[in-house]
């Protein structure tokens, strides 16, 4: 379940090595100063509200996930990490 994402300028994600998009039929290249939106589960989407569609990049690898910590700094908040704890209790 996908609950929190964080927007980024396109040009921080290109810097990782293996960047490469997922460009549909019909959809426009984007910028470098282009906003999408990485997810808690480390997927690239163009917009937050419809996350299924658009996707820019699912391939989520080690390397990836330690890119989007370390060069990003991504992570969860701490405010809405009980809340993520409490999810995993209920659905496990």
């Amino acid at each position: 379940m996908r609950a929190y994402c964080k927007a980024y300028l396109l040009k921080a994600l290109r810097q990782f090595r293996g960047w490469s998009e997922d460009i549909q039929d019909g959809e426009d290249a984007l910028s470098d100063d282009s906003v999408v939106y990485l997810w808690d589960d480390f997927t690239v989407v163009r917009s937050p509200i419809t996350s299924d569609k658009g996707v820019l990049w699912n391939r989520v690898t080690p390397e990836w996930q330690e890119f989007c910590k370390t060069t990003l700094q991504f992570e969860i908040p701490e405010d809405l990490r009980f809340a993520y704890e409490k999810s995993e209790e209920v659905t496990s």
